[in-house]
């Protein structure tokens, strides 16, 4: 979270706690409680500081090659790029995302509003972590795209998917943060392009 001190120091806490899961029999459950102790303990860690929130959004995929699984809290995505189409997996926690849900915001007036950066969960954060998560099969062409609101803030949908469908993912991903600077890439950007290869 770059709007708080620490958030390097939450973000690395993270990343530590899901490196600590072994290998491919990683399941939903043990993640969670890997990012549950994650959250219970950079809580403990700013209650020292209160002036000090060290919070980072989490998204999460888990593949075997035939289903997924994801879990998140926060605003970083995850989509699923299949026979040109995008879909979101992931629903943003954030104070806009229930306007939207309500019919209050239209997406344009959504990436205005002054509180569009306000999110509702992330690791660190409160000592109850809510996490979401997905689950769904996986089919030979897939696309998933993680990313975070660096990207997800100044790329449409439809911009993301017709870089993603031109070509090598490679390519596709230095399009897409190509994209982003030009459009002044005012927040940190991260992106990641997975693929399930056609048999």
């Amino acid at each position: 979270m770059g709007g708080h001190a620490a958030g390097d120091v939450a973000s690395a806490r993270v990343v530590s706690a899901i490196k600590s899961l072994k290998g491919g029999g990683t399941t939903a459950a043990a993640l969670r409680q890997a990012l549950l102790q994650a959250n219970e303990d950079l809580v403990r860690q700013g209650a020292g500081s209160p002036e000090r929130t060290m919070g980072a959004t989490v998204t999460v995929l888990v593949s075997d090659g035939k289903t997924y699984f994801c879990l998140w809290a926060g605003d970083s995505r995850l989509y699923q790029f299949r026979d040109g189409t995008m879909t979101q997996l992931t629903r943003d926690h954030r104070y806009v995302q229930d306007l939207l849900d309500a019919g209050m915001l239209s997406e344009d007036e959504a990436r205005q509003h002054p509180r569009r950066n306000v999110i509702t969960r992330a690791v660190g954060v409160a000592p109850e972590l809510k996490l979401d998560t997905d689950r769904g099969e996986v089919q030979p062409g897939d696309i998933f795209i993680l990313m975070t609101d660096g990207v997800s803030g100044v790329c449409t949908d439809a911009e993301i998917a017709a870089i993603i469908s031109g070509g090598a993912l490679d390519a596709a991903a230095d399009a897409l943060v190509q994209r982003c600077l030009e459009h002044g890439a005012p927040d940190n950007l991260t992106l990641l392009l997975v693929e399930k290869l056609k048999d």
